[in-house]
């Protein structure tokens, strides 16, 4: 018989309001000034990128990606099967979204287990482990199958929506929302995490894009490796949040965005070394320009 770990999140999800559940977050001090130091910190790589040949820059970019989908899977306790992502441009043809736009990313994350997505689940699914007496502890549950949808259209006009308010407008709070929305609908049997951080990374970039003016497809920033070393406290973090309208969440959903600033904090001082340290000629197998100079992908920037 499956037993509740902690005494929360193992009630059933019934649907709600994505929209009222984030209306009810209030920004505690200690995460604002924490995204005070974070924005500073960010602002500095980028000015340190200005430095950089242009082509250098967007190949080096290349290979983080590359560790970022290795530490991905790695979160997950599986191995990670390169991929060439020249040919398969299912992270430069767009950062718009939808629900294709998410089937198709979470294809690419499972490829290997799954093959080709084109819809949610349609069985429960409960967040758990099996203990040493065969009983089953569940951490939480995700939404009720029949309500994933739902859920899902929701999460989609969240994505989308870029209000003036901080969490919806600053790339690090919406990316860590965004995040944290879909690990709890948990729109999937399996692969939830490794397209959750998929759309972190899309949502950040999107959002740099906007304050910026710039035109990236990829990231200037990764989290799986920070996730990874961190994978017990990035856990937690998502435990200890109920999913729903009738409690308190607040204080967990800061510590949340805490946590993920954290980790934002450790890849901007690991890809600002990096780019002094690693040796150019380890970017040849990324490069994104041919012999002549052109782009190998017109739409990565």
């Amino acid at each position: 018989m499956p037993i509740d770990k902690n005494g929360m999140n193992s009630d059933t999800i019934e649907y709600f309001s994505l929209q009222e559940y984030i209306d009810r977050i209030s920004l505690l001090p200690f995460v604002l000034e924490h995204l005070e130091d974070t924005n500073k910190n960010f602002k500095e790589y980028i000015k340190k990128l200005v430095k950089y040949d242009e082509k250098y820059v967007i190949d080096y970019w290349i290979y983080l990606l590359y560790e970022e989908l290795q530490y991905n899977q790695k979160i997950e306790n599986l191995d990670y099967q390169k991929i060439d992502l020249i040919k398969n441009e299912v992270f430069f043809d767009t950062l718009t979204i939808s629900n294709k736009r998410i089937h198709r990313l979470h294809t690419f994350a499972t490829d290997k287990e799954f093959g080709i997505t084109t819809q949610y689940r349609k069985t429960e699914a409960n967040v758990s482990r099996f203990g040493k007496n065969g009983e089953q502890e569940i951490f939480w549950r995700g939404a009720q199958a029949k309500d994933v949808e739902r859920f899902m259209n929701d999460f989609i006009k969240i994505y989308k929506q870029n209000d003036i308010s901080l969490i919806m407008s600053n790339p690090f709070l919406k990316s860590s929302l965004i995040h944290l929305l879909f690990l709890r609908i948990h729109p999937y049997a399996d692969g939830n995490g490794r397209t959750a951080r998929l759309l972190h990374n899309s949502k950040f970039t999107e959002g740099i894009n906007r304050i910026y003016g710039t035109n990236l497809r990829i990231s200037p920033l990764n989290l799986s490796e920070s996730i990874l070393i961190n994978k017990i406290s990035y856990i937690n973090s998502i435990d200890h949040i109920y999913f729903d309208i009738k409690n308190d969440t607040n204080l967990a959903i800061n510590k949340w965005f805490d946590t993920m600033l954290n980790m934002a904090d450790e890849q901007i001082y690991s890809a600002s070394n990096k780019l002094d340290m690693i040796d150019p000629s380890l970017l040849r197998e990324f490069q994104t320009y041919d012999d002549k100079g052109k782009m190998k992908l017109k739409k990565l920037i």
